[in-house]
């Protein structure tokens, strides 16, 4: 893979403006600056006319990853924490820096001069406007797409629910509680509507008082699930709608002393690091983070470089990751 101006900066250790302004402006960089990038562009074989040619485009080789401001800071959420990694080890391989932030932080990662920004999970639809106006390149993930012509990657939340119902039910179990997430509202109402058309499928009841709307952590997840398992006509199995509901879940059970999955069965959705950190390890449904971030920053670089880009929405498929709590 030919050298970019990130890789030049990087070598020389400095950021890709003082690159820039060592070749159009040499008089402004001190001269150690200059012979450290003069030395690195050598190296590398990237040559003036390189610089020269990304100067023109006026690309700084930066990327925003923004996510909803309830997702941030994202080292706790596993979710996004994983997806934003996935980015940024695609955007570096093509000599892309990554900034990550909150919609409601929009004058930070503006003031980075990003070339493009991958909008990840509930979509600032003013931020949106703001960037399309712009001519701004973006990307969505995990998140309905409204603009026929903005590309995104999602995950399928509807068979990815089916796969989790129908292994409850193939494990004998009739009674199956739902923890609904007050996720983004499209990957919740996807998700509660399968969860429904797999109990009238196979003949079950609907019970309105076996799903319990909650925050998607774990004490409100804590608390919903004990007020669930108290009662005498209790779930046997509990649908979470994503892996630190179910860890909440399953707290809550312990405490009562209840045995995992024997008494209780809890299925988490995500499939993130969190499944094999908790005892017994979690049953969840497998979403591709990595690739959902690879090929988010795959294209956003592809449309930043005006190169041809395939389907506007690509749609990849979950699957079960069966562990010990079911």
């Amino acid at each position: 893979m030919a050298a970019t101006i990130a890789d030049v900066a990087r070598l020389a250790g400095c950021s890709i403006t003082t690159v820039s302004r060592a070749y159009s402006a040499p008089e402004k960089v001190r001269e150690q600056t200059r012979l450290r990038i003069a030395r690195a562009a050598e190296a590398l074989h990237y040559s003036p006319n390189a610089i020269a040619r990304a100067m023109v485009r006026q690309r700084n080789n930066n990327l925003a990853f923004v996510v909803d401001p309830k997702h941030y800071p994202i080292m706790i959420n596993p979710f996004y924490a994983e997806m934003a990694e996935a980015v940024q080890q695609e955007a570096e391989a093509r000599g892309y820096y990554v900034y990550i932030t909150a919609s409601n932080h929009r004058d930070l990662f503006m003031k980075k001069r990003v070339d493009g920004v991958v909008l990840a999970g509930q979509i600032d639809q003013a931020l949106l406007a703001s960037l399309r106006s712009q001519g701004m390149p973006v990307v969505q993930t995990n998140s309905r797409p409204e603009h026929g012509d903005i590309p995104s990657i999602i995950s399928d939340d509807y068979q990815g629910t089916v796969q989790a119902m129908e292994h409850l039910i193939g494990r004998g179990h009739t009674r199956i509680g739902l923890l609904a997430g007050r996720l983004q509202p499209y990957i919740s109402e996807i998700r509660y509507q399968a969860y429904c058309d797999v109990l009238a499928r196979h003949g079950l009841p609907f019970r309105a008082d076996d799903i319990c709307e909650v925050e998607p952590c774990q004490e409100d997840a804590c608390a919903a699930a004990d007020a669930l398992l108290a009662r005498p006509d209790r779930p046997t199995a509990l649908f979470c709608m994503n892996d630190r509901i179910a860890i909440g879940a399953m707290k809550a059970a312990l405490r009562r002393g209840m045995r995992i999955p024997e008494e209780l069965a809890v299925m988490g959705y995500d499939g993130s690091s969190l499944c094999t950190v908790i005892e017994p390890e979690l049953t969840s449904v497998r979403v591709d983070i990595e690739e959902i971030g690879r090929r988010s920053a795959q294209i956003l670089i592809d449309l930043i470089e005006e190169k041809p880009v395939g389907p506007v929405q690509i749609v990849v498929q979950p699957r079960l990751a069966l562990r010990a709590t079911t």
